[in-house]
Parts: C-alpha cells; structure tokens; sequence
C-alpha cells in the first residue's frame, strides 16, 4: 500500500494523474516565461495519451517514472498523485549515456509546493540513478526559470555552461543544462 508521502515507480493507470499535474505546474510556474496562450491551451486529456505510451514503454531501472503521492490538498482523498519526474540515460550528444543519466522533468502540483515534494522525488530519481550505475546526472531548465534554478542549486546541482534553443513549436526557448555528480 502507498501512503502519502511516498514515491513510488509509476504504472500506466497514473498517465491521467501526471498530466493533470503536469499541466497545473506548468499553468502555475510558468506565465511571464512562456506566452499565456500555449499556457492556456494547455489539456491534462490531451496529454493523458503521451504519458500512458510513456509508461506502457518504461525500460527499468535505466528509463522511468516516479510519482509523489501527497495527502489531501484539494478536497480530495489522500493518496493521490502529486507530483511526478522522469530518468533516462542522457540524451545529449555529448554525454555517454552509459555512464550520465538524466533527470527529464520534475514537476510537482501546485498545491504541494513548500512541502518537501519536490526535494524527495529528487532524492528518489538520484538514488535509482545511482542504482543504476550512472555516474552523473544532468537536467535542463527554461533560463528564465529562477525559481527552478534556485531549487537545483539548492540541492548541489551547477550549471555546466551549456544552453540549447528548445523549439516548442508555438514558442522557442533557452534552456541550461545542470550537472551533478552521484559518486
């Protein structure tokens, strides 16, 4: 059984909670950074399919999903998911990805934010990243996110002096890249 407080390996059934929560973050942290309309436009249905391929195809331990599971924070029951990241070797070009993991993505529902989250889904991707037997672990965040950065760096991660354009289709980005170190 998972309680609140918990992180735990995804399963398809959670592809409808992540995009829920998905979309809230990005409703939430993101107006001022991205135009407000893509925000707007934004559909946890929508994205409920993405997610579910996602996890139908997880490949463990080296790919996969973690979700938070939170108490009530919004009339609901506890033990619903409230937050989620994902692990992959790295995808950059300049990385081994036998030996550099990546973080892809961390969000947490809006209402959960302050309340240690955030810090335990990361704590819990970095270990099964170790597990794994990567050495280092990367991520990418917009540039313009400092709330996002404050976090990271918070937690040990340093920028490594690369940035990427990141096209996503109705707008373009700048991303950088942190870099942590598991051994």
């Amino acid at each position: 059984m998972t309680g609140a407080g918990d992180i735990r390996r995804a399963v398809v059934d959670d592809a409808a909670a992540i995009a829920r929560v998905h979309v809230r973050a990005w409703q939430h942290a993101y107006p001022g950074l991205v135009p407000q309309d893509y925000l707007d436009a934004l559909d946890a249905e929508e994205r409920a399919g993405a997610w579910a391929h996602v996890l139908g195809t997880t490949a463990w331990p080296h790919t996969g999903v973690f979700v938070a599971i939170g108490p009530d924070t919004r009339g609901g029951a506890d033990g619903e998911v409230v937050g989620f990241s994902a692990i992959s070797p790295s995808r950059d070009e300049d990385a081994d990805p036998t030996a550099v993991g990546e973080i892809q993505t961390v969000y947490v529902d809006p209402t959960a934010w302050g309340t240690g989250t955030g810090s335990r889904l990361v704590a819990r991707t970095l270990d099964e990243l170790r597990a794994a037997g990567f050495r280092r672990a990367t991520l990418w965040t917009l540039d313009t996110n400092e709330r996002a950065r404050r976090f990271y760096e918070r937690r040990g991660w340093a920028l490594d002096g690369v940035s990427k354009r990141h096209d996503w289709g109705a707008f373009v980005a700048t991303d950088v890249r942190y870099v942590v170190e598991l051994r």
